[in-house]
This record gives structure tokens, C-alpha cells and sequence, in this order.
């Protein structure tokens, strides 16, 4: 054979290799996805009857696909819902179980679970970022020092004051980048959970998106949950709030689909709300019930103590396989729960509760009736009357429909005004996987089918 030609020969198979090897590799899409936190999914598919006018959040059931609710995680609280969001697991896997950790001594100063090293389960993030695509998050709860977000401000504070600026550009990732886009959108700091803080949150996104274009980037909206725990949910505040908000997801999604045309933007949340007037400050209950010990509004000993989320609260025991004491807190929380005044829905046992996702350590797990819950309060009455209507999360999403949460996307992969009706929330990490175009085998359940 002619040299040239065993040459073309070997080229062209080159060629059809090559070929071969970009058609079966997945095409990658680009995608925004915003949390709202404390958004109730009914404020979008129900808003005429709640009196919201939220065009560009209604949109997305006219060009998208949506949830009619989401059964998310226990409890209904920030930090285990985000984590589920971009695990697909629930917290009994990642590790994540309430906004802050079991601390009734107050050893831990009020911190909060910040850090991305206690999540045990593989995250979207690190699978996006080892796929080659640029991540991205902001205010995303638990990614202090996260793995795979190449650009990263995480949600973390200490005074909640402007000089936590200083904090936020030593913490973000890489160093030095938060610095340039706060010469674009203005000085950073995780102020009040207001309205000042979701425009700052808006357009510190919108100058990262114009500068790295990243291909997954997570942001974390806030000030709804704010209102809404002052006023309760569907008050004048709040739907005013998400009216705000939904302007701001309106000019998010202008500057992706400037970067990315052909992007898909998801909206999901992390819980929804319950109006509450009454407060049941549960260790009160459990210092007179002889459990614990509190002196001058710290607890200085304690057999059992209630790690409270708002409307649910999970019991632990300093001996756990202590029968004696399991039975004599039993016997206590069944006391007051006998009394209605009380506000107290239902006692679960151990196995009970780690079914749905508590902790293994937790022996009972306490949950409110709607219009209560639990306080965290360790001076003055067991229980309090609230002069005016507020609102409150935190409990069991299968007892309380209300606390389930949202899921909307929008994208040139998503079929317009598909009801995808009722999923599980450890469905929306590997959706988006879907959607991004890359693998995500650790989730523990199926993506929806979006087209």
C-alpha cells in the first residue's frame, strides 16, 4: 500500500474516533438555581388567591415545569434542606440536622453549622467541578471552605455587621475574588436578612455571572424568610417581600440567559411557613420535670434536653441507652402533651423519628400543632402568648402540608406547563445533574423527567 494512503487511512479513523467520542459525550448546559428561602409553593401555583402579583415567578408554569409541592426534609429547617438540595440525600446521609449543632451547655458561643466538612455525602458542586464545568454559589448555607466550587462566598457571619466584609473576603474562594466584585456590585456583608441584603446578594450575582459565566451557579435569597417568621406567612410584609423578590429573579435570570441562552433557571426553597401566636419553651418544661437544670438562663446539668427547629424539637439523653430515663422523659413530654394548651401534635419514639430522618441519637422527636411552636427561650414562662400573628417552620412536612417546599424550572429542556405533581426533594439534586448535562450516582432517588 501507498504510504499516503495507509497516512489517510490512519487519519480517518482519527477523524471518525474523534467523532464517535464527541457524540456519545454529554452535551453540558448551564444552570441558575435560585433558592428562595421560606417560599411556599402555593404562593406561586395559588398567587391570585393569596393576592400576589408575581409575573415572572408565575411565568414559570406557563413556560416550565413545576411542582405542586416538594416533601422535603426533617426538620423543615435551612441548613438540612440545602444540604438535601445539592446531596439528594436526606440528612440521616449527610450528616446535616439542624440549623446549629446540639449544644445545651452554650459551649458553642451561637454558632451555626457553617462548614461544608460536615457533610459526609458527595455534592453537586464537586460533581459539576470534576465534569470540567465552572461552579459557582453564594450564600449557599454550609460551604464554608466547600470542595468543587471554584467560586465560592459562603453564608457565614459573626457581628452581622459591615466589617463582616473583611470576614467574607478572607473566607471566600479564590482569595481575593470577592474583592473585584464588590468593586462591581457594591461592599458584601450578611447583614440584617432584608431586602438591602437580597439586592446585594442580587447583584454580587449578576457581576459573577458576567465575569466567569459559570456553568452551575447556586444563590441563596433570604429576606422572605425574614418577614415571614415577623409576620407570618401570606401577611401584607411578606407577599410585599416576594414581590420584591420576584423583580430580582426577573433580572437574574436576564443576565444568565445573557451569558448562558440556552440556560436553565430552577427556583426551588427549603421549607414553607405556619402562622403561630403561641411559644412553647420545651428545656422550661423539662427543668420542671427534673431533666435538667437551669441557673440564671444556662443550663448547668442536664439528662435530657430538647434540640429544638421551631416547630419540632428532637430529644436527646446524655446516656441514651439509659431505659430508666428514657421512660421517666417520656412520661414527661406525655404529660404535656395531654394538656392541648400545650400545642404539642404528636410525641414520636426513636424509631419513629429516625424513619423520618432524625438523627440517630434523638430518643423522642416533639411536634407542634399548627399556631404553636417550640421556643428556645431558658428563662420566664413555660408558656407564651404572642401579642400579634408571626410565623414559624420547622415542622413535620407529612403532618403539615404547609411546610413543603418549591420546585420550578425553566430551560430549553424543560417541556412548558408540566405539573410534575408531588416529588421528593432528593430528587431535584440529580434533575439538575440532568439538567447540567454530567453524572450523579450518590443521590438517593431518580431525576424527574422534565421533557
Amino acid at each position: 500500500m501507498h504510504p499516503f494512503r495507509k497516512l489517510s487511512l490512519a487519519a480517518l479513523a482519527l477523524v471518525v474516533g474523534t467523532a464517535c467520542l464527541h457524540a456519545a459525550a454529554p452535551k453540558h448546559h448551564a444552570v441558575l438555581v435560585i433558592s428562595i428561602d421560606g417560599l411556599r409553593p402555593d404562593a406561586v401555583t395559588h398567587a391570585e388567591e393569596h393576592g400576589l402579583k408575581i409575573p415572572v415567578l408565575r411565568s414559570f408554569l406557563r413556560d416550565g415545569v413545576y411542582a405542586d409541592a416538594v416533601n422535603n426534609a426533617v426538620p423543615t429547617y435551612t441548613y438540612p434542606n440545602h444540604t438535601t438540595l445539592m446531596t439528594g440525600v436526606w440528612p440521616s446521609v449527610h450528616g446535616i440536622y439542624n440549623n446549629t449543632p446540639f449544644d445545651p451547655e452554650g459551649k458553642e458561643n451561637g454558632r451555626w453549622n457553617w462548614y461544608a466538612n460536615m457533610v459526609k455525602a458527595p455534592t453537586l458542586w464537586q460533581a459539576a467541578h470534576n465534569a470540567g464545568l465552572v461552579t459557582a454559589s453564594l450564600h449557599w448555607p454550609v460551604t464554608m471552605n466547600a470542595k468543587g466550587i471554584d467560586y465560592n462566598v459562603p453564608e457565614f457571619w459573626s457581628s452581622r455587621t459591615e466589617s463582616d466584609h473583611y470576614l467574607l473576603e478572607a473566607v471566600s474562594q479564590p482569595h481575593g475574588y470577592l474583592e473585584k466584585l464588590e468593586h462591581t456590585a457594591g461592599t458584601y456583608f450578611p447583614g440584617a436578612s432584608d431586602i438591602t441584603y437580597d439586592e446585594l446578594l442580587t447583584k454580587t450575582a449578576i457581576a459573577l455571572i458576567q465575569d466567569k459565566h459559570p456553568d452551575l451557579l447556586t444563590l441563596h435569597i433570604v429576606s422572605l424568610d425574614h418577614v415571614a417568621h415577623a409576620h407570618g406567612p401570606f401577611s401584607t410584609e411578606a407577599n410585599d417581600r416576594l414581590e420584591q423578590i420576584d423583580g430580582m429573579v426577573g433580572r437574574l435570570m436576564k443576565a444568565e440567559r445573557a451569558a448562558h441562552p440556552d440556560a436553565s433557571i430552577v427556583v426551588v426553597s427549603d421549607h414553607g411557613f405556619l402562622p403561630v401566636n403561641h411559644i412553647l419553651n420545651l428545656n422550661l418544661a423539662l427543668a420542671k420535670a427534673g431533666l435538667l437544670k437551669i441557673e440564671k438562663g444556662k443550663i448547668t446539668f442536664w439528662e435530657a434536653a430538647a434540640w429544638e427547629s421551631g416547630g419540632t424539637a428532637m430529644i436527646l439523653l446524655k446516656s441514651p441507652s439509659d431505659a430508666a430515663m428514657i421512660k421517666k422523659t417520656g412520661d414527661a413530654l406525655k404529660q404535656l402533651a395531654a394538656d392541648p394548651a400545650n400545642g404539642i401534635d404528636a410525641v414520636l419514639s426513636h424509631q419513629e423519628a429516625v424513619a423520618l430522618g432524625a438523627t440517630n441519637d434523638a430518643v423522642f422527636l416533639v411536634d407542634m400543632k399548627s399556631g404553636y411552636r417550640i421556643g428556645p427561650a431558658l428563662t420566664g414562662a413555660v408558656l407564651q402568648d404572642l401579642p400579634s400573628t408571626t410565623g414559624a417552620h420547622g415542622f413535620l412536612p407529612s403532618m403539615h402540608s404547609e411546610l413543603r417546599s418549591a420546585f420550578f424550572v425553566v430551560g430549553p429542556t424543560a417541556r412548558a406547563a408540566k405539573d410534575v405533581g408531588v416529588i421528593d426533594m432528593r430528587q431535584i439534586a440529580p434533575t439538575l445533574a440532568a439538567l447540567l448535562g454530567i453524572s450523579f450516582p450518590s443521590a438517593g432517588a431518580a431525576p424527574l423527567n422534565v421533557r
